[in-house]
């Protein structure tokens, strides 16, 4: 499973499920998240400056440095903050082990994976309404 999370505001834009880790995968992953960037620019009315992808240094992030995309090897801290999203969905979904068995097809599973993270960036995200100068959080504890 692929997370992309934004580290300042916490949203998970985009999630991918894979049953392995390619250069092929970092590019799947790159051009969605440069559809988000543009989607993003469009509803913020914002331009997104700089994206700087964080990761654990597993060699398939060696793709990276192959597109020419800025990223940064990171092992604590900020690498801490990235597994939060993998934490949380962890937390949230162990009680739920006999709601997908060891068959489930990667369709379901992505469709409730849409739907846990649309309900987690609308609960633990900030919402911005740049236009009005406005920031709301409802930052519930994620404990």
């Amino acid at each position: 499973m692929w997370i992309v999370r934004d580290v300042k505001t916490g949203a998970i834009p985009f999630f991918m499920v894979t049953s392995s880790r390619s250069g092929l995968h970092v590019l799947v992953v790159l051009t969605n998240m440069k559809n988000v960037e543009k989607e993003a620019e469009k509803v913020l009315k914002t331009r997104i400056d700089k994206v700087v992808y964080i990761h654990d240094g597993a060699t398939v992030y060696n793709a990276f440095t192959w597109l020419n995309v800025e990223h940064k090897r990171v092992t604590f801290n900020e690498r801490d903050y990235a597994e939060q999203g993998f934490r949380s969905l962890k937390h949230r979904i162990s009680s739920m082990d006999f709601h997908f068995p060891w068959n489930t097809n990667r369709f379901t599973l992505t469709r409730w994976l849409s739907l846990f993270f649309l309900a987690y960036n609308a609960l633990y995200a900030p919402v911005y309404f740049p236009d009005r100068g406005v920031i709301i959080n409802v930052n519930i504890s994620n404990e």
